[in-house]
Formats: C-alpha cells, structure tokens, sequence
C-alpha cells in the first residue's frame, strides 16, 4: 500500500501543478476573498466548505489510533490547510505498526471519541448540506471546474479524501458493526464510530 499512496501522492501533485484548468485569475478564488459568495454556485460552496469537515474527521480517526511509526497529529493537522496531500504521505510512510502505547493524551481520546463531539460533527455536515437547499447546478459547477484552479483541485481532493476516509474506517476497525457506512461522504465514519458503543477500541 506504501507504493500506492505514494503514486497517488505524485498524481495528486501533478494535476495541481501542471494540470489543473484555470488561467491567472481564479473568479471563485476572488469571489471568496471579496466576500462575494453569493456569486459561487452553492455546490461549489458545499464541497469547499466540507474540506473543512474532512480533516476534522480524519483528526478524530488518526489521534484515537495514534500507535504508528509515525505520529499522526502533524499530518492531520496539515490537512487543513493542504487537505490529502499531507494524509497520503502519512499512510504511505508512517502507517506502520510499532509497539508503542497510544501517543493521544487520555483526556483527548475521551473528548474525540464522545457523542458530544461526533454529534457536533453530524450537525456541522448536515449546516453545510442546506448549503445545497439554495439550489445548484451541475452545469455550474462543471463551468466553474474548468474555469478555476481552486475547484478543480479541490473536487480532485475531495474524492481522495473520501476514498482515505473509508481506507482508514476500515483500517482501524476492521471489527466495527455497520462499517459499509464509512462509504457516506465525510459523515459515514463518525456513524461509523457513533454506532459503536466503544469508540476507542472496535
């Protein structure tokens, strides 16, 4: 799996750097920083918004499973600011077992593994989705795909992240009840851990 998170990590780079469409003004880029969201189709809004929620879901998945070769907070924290492009170099190289004890101070675990936070999590998912009530539009959001760098980079990422999402659902916990759920966009492992009594240890 080394290879192939690697190899993803390269593609991932590549189309960012040499293949994303867009000319020197990104409109959805300036749209946002002048405030003007109301010019941005609401899909687009939606799937920039939830590159927020995904790091905060791979923040709860890797810091209670923090026991690798590597510890997983720098990566997960780097994602909010680069999103995949952090986590695919963290599994393909500092995903491996070691013998060490979890590196998550107790009373983090306790906190990420809580319904309190996982419920927040749901909530914060399901504000963003009545994003999409406004009304949006594939067409749009295609226009706006190839007209801005930010949108084409960012969807590609987004359905990494959601395909890390599920590897590391089910990475983690190989034993979980409902596990099929991970495959829900960015919601499908909090339900995951949500339905599972003992968060922490599946």
């Amino acid at each position: 799996m080394t290879v192939i998170f690697f190899i993803v990590w390269l593609l991932l780079v590549g189309y960012a750097v040499f293949l994303a469409p867009g000319g020197e003004t990104d409109p959805i880029l300036s749209n946002i920083f002048s405030g003007n969201l109301g010019a941005i189709d609401p899909l687009v809004l939606a799937v920039f918004n939830s590159l927020g929620l995904f790091p905060m879901v791979f923040l709860t998945l890797l810091l209670l499973n923090d026991r690798q070769k590597w510890p997983a907070w720098p990566f997960a924290l780097l994602s909010f600011v680069v999103g995949a492009f952090s986590l695919l170099l963290y599994f393909a190289f500092g995903d491996r077992k070691a013998d060490r004890k979890l590196r998550t101070p107790h009373w983090l675990v306790r906190f990420l593994g809580s319904r309190f936070w996982l419920i927040l999590l749901m909530l914060s998912w399901a504000v963003n989705g009545l994003t999409l009530l406004q009304g949006f539009s594939f067409a749009a959001y295609r226009e706006a795909f190839f007209a801005s760098g930010l949108v084409s980079v960012m969807t590609v990422d987004w359905f990494v992240l959601w395909g890390l999402s599920v590897y590391t659902t089910y990475r983690f916990y190989p034993q979980a009840k409902f596990k099929a759920l991970a495959w829900i966009p960015i919601i499908g492992p909090v339900l995951v851990l949500f339905v599972n009594k003992k968060h922490q240890t599946l």
